[in-house]
């Protein structure tokens, strides 16, 4: 378990957590992917939950499973696809929020298309974010 504070490094520290704890597992595989989909949930906390983070991973016999759990209790929204990019940048350059560039938004996405499952489950205290990866 690694426990983060909702700023800007939290990310970086957890792709850190993910490459230590794959080396004492002496696992290879898949570290590249559970690094990026473990960093845009994180991301996604501190965009958007801005309570401290706890990344949880586990190794069974179905696969890895990593947690993201924080303490706001809504729900996350992914963003649809991009339709019109143009438009998009022209919209941004307008008003840029705090989540609000190009590639802002696409992070459960990202999941969605690189994970074998993910979901979320709600909690007394917030909400957690998994996503599992197969065994190869």
């Amino acid at each position: 378990m690694c426990v983060l504070d909702p700023d800007p490094v939290a990310a970086s520290e957890a792709r850190r957590f993910v490459a230590d704890t794959f080396q004492r597992w002496h696992l290879t595989d898949d570290l590249d992917t559970v690094a990026l989909l473990t960093s845009e949930l994180v991301t996604n906390g501190v965009l958007h939950a801005r309570t401290p983070l706890e990344v949880g991973l586990t190794s069974d016999d179905r696969g890895l499973l990593v947690e993201v759990h924080d303490s706001d209790p809504r729900p996350p929204t992914p963003r649809g696809h991009r339709i019109n990019l143009l438009a998009d940048i022209d919209e941004v350059l307008l008003a840029v929020g705090p989540a609000g560039a190009i590639g802002a938004g696409r992070g459960l996405l990202l999941v969605e298309a690189l994970a074998d499952e993910w979901g979320v489950e709600m909690v007394e205290d917030g909400k957690a974010v998994w996503f599992r990866l197969s065994h190869n």
